[in-house]
């Protein structure tokens, strides 16, 4: 029976890492809290996952397999903080996953040898067998070694042990072995799961890196963002609250219960004002579900109807192995190596060429008296990703893509960079097939009714442009962009955005997109440096 006020825990510790209570006595702690879903997310290990589910979930309470991976901040983000993160949803035994899991745990029993033989050289008469007692025969960690400095009264609590000798930059730290972001990403997504990032206060990022780095994140397979832990603050949930809705991100939450060894934090309620709501486990399954029906549909050839991408096209191919490779992502090629195709990275590359040629030879014959400046502003704002992607999308590009697993859960089907890709894959494919005349032919047809009626229209009006270009060149300022706010019905929403160089020029603007707010928002800055009439 699930209870009133619907509370989960989506980040829970067992033995199997660094906690003090068997996956067993988790799920029946759970019980009695009247938690109405929890994921045991232990550090680098499905153990406790496996072990939890092996022993049988109790009936009212949803369980989803979980894992927390240590990763690597990627340049060019500060690597001051942490980085975590969890996987909800995955196959505990996914070959890929296990193995790259088994590594992890190699390095840190690698690591916990040396930290003891710096704390033995600081004088305290501590041994790993100490920590692996404590441990339970579960994964040894900091925290074993840190409760066997208190047990045997070298330091009071395990905070003491981590501030004085075991935290970074302290005496007795050891480097720890990580995956890159992305690769920890890939890893859940294949696995069947969804990546989520781990109480982002830690990696201690300003809030526009955060964002900035969490867009990264998103760019390589990210779902969620944990919003909800004991250390946000008020002011830190609204804020990461507001980074996920703007990256269409799921929020999740959890209290990062160890157990004994952090006696301050109770499962489920953290601090005690932790309250992550049920509805929130609701649109985590949901999401999982429609990800993992929709994965399906781009792992296998059989069943897939180029025929309606040649006639969305106006062009059937004389070789229709070339459509085919046109729409396979690396991806596919990876995970089966008996496909007899290849990838279309070779298209794309060709492809980029053809477009590029091919709206040139647009502009030079629409525009024969314009200054070559203006029609390359013009050619770029033409072909661009989030360009090619719009018109990828018009095509229906993504439901015919061959995309790996990862990929497929990624949602790589609607990612711009996959879809811009694909579309330059299709025009090196019918140059390939048919010379440049035909790709002319189709690419003129997608392209044409995008370009205006005059150059100098088309130029005076990309004002995000000219303002860069003007600050860059008379401030040494970049112009920064921030979405304040939206209003509005799902169907005509407006968007406001700021534009500023500096403190003294900065403004807002309005639109239907994001993009026209910022537009509308950079012609205002420019009307304040007097570069624009305000008429």
């Amino acid at each position: 029976m699930a209870s009133k006020d619907g509370r989960i825990d989506l980040h829970i510790h067992s033995t199997a890492s660094d906690g003090t209570l068997t996956p067993q006595e988790i799920l029946a702690a759970a019980k009695d809290l009247k938690l109405c879903a929890i994921a045991i997310t232990d550090h680098d290990t499905v153990d406790g996952t496996l072990n939890a589910q092996e022993s049988g979930i109790p009936e009212g309470l949803e369980f989803v397999p979980g894992v927390e991976i240590s990763a690597d901040i990627p340049a060019p983000f500060p690597s001051g903080g942490s980085l975590h993160i969890l996987g909800y949803f995955i196959d505990p035994q996914e070959p890929e996953l296990e193995r790259a899991l088994k590594v992890l745990q190699d390095a840190r029993a690698d690591r916990n040898p040396k930290i003891i033989r710096k704390l033995q050289s600081l004088g305290m008469d501590v041994t790993l067998a100490e920590a692996e007692e404590i441990s339970g025969g579960g994964q040894v960690g900091r925290p074993h070694i840190a409760q066997a400095l208190v047990k045997k009264g070298f330091v009071n609590t395990t905070r003491e042990a981590f501030d004085y000798y075991l935290a970074k930059d302290q005496a007795a730290y050891v480097g720890k072995y990580r995956l890159s972001a992305q690769r920890a990403v890939e890893l859940i997504l294949k696995s069947g799961g969804l990546p989520v990032c781990a109480h982002p206060f830690s990696l201690e990022f300003s809030p526009d890196v955060l964002f900035d780095f969490l867009s990264q994140l998103k760019d390589w397979g990210l779902a969620g963002l944990e919003v909800y832990y004991p250390q946000h603050n008020p002011d830190m949930v609204a804020r990461y609250f507001d980074m996920a809705q703007k990256l269409d991100l799921l929020i999740t939450g959890g209290s990062d219960y160890h157990g004994a060894s952090k006696p301050d934090i109770q499962m489920g309620t953290g601090k005690g004002d932790l309250f992550v709501p049920l509805e929130l486990y609701d649109r985590l399954f949901a999401y999982h579900k429609e990800t993992e029906a929709q994965a399906g549909c781009f792992e296998i050839p059989p069943g897939k109807d180029l025929g309606l991408l040649e006639e969305a096209l106006g062009y059937n191919f004389e070789t229709p192995e070339l459509l085919l490779e046109a729409m396979c992502h690396s991806s596919y090629v990876n995970e089966h190596p008996d496909c007899t195709w290849t990838h279309n990275e070779r298209l794309e590359f060709l492809g980029d060429a053809v477009l590029n040629l091919a709206v040139s030879d647009m502009l030079m014959s629409k525009y024969s008296e314009n200054r070559e400046g203006d029609l390359s502003r013009l050619r770029a704002s033409l072909v661009n990703e989030g360009q090619l992607a719009e018109i990828a999308r018009s095509l229906g590009i993504g439901q015919h893509l061959l995309l790996g697993k990862g990929e497929a859960r990624g949602r790589g089907w609607d990612k711009n960079s996959i879809l811009a890709d694909s579309l330059e894959a299709v025009f090196g494919g019918i140059y390939s097939d048919s010379g440049y005349a035909d790709a002319f032919k189709v690419i003129k047809n997608l392209i044409a009714p995008l370009i205006p009626e005059e150059v100098a229209v088309a130029a005076a009006q990309d004002y995000k442009t000219r303002l860069q270009e003007y600050a860059q060149s008379k401030l040494r300022i970049t112009p920064s962009y921030e979405l304040i706010r939206e209003f509005g019905p799902d169907h005509e929403k407006t968007f406001v955005a700021q534009a500023a160089v500096n403190k003294e020029f900065t403004s807002q603007g309005r639109g239907r997109s994001k993009k026209a707010a910022e537009q509308d928002a950079a012609r205002e800055v420019l009307i304040l440096l007097g570069q624009e009439d305000p008429a």
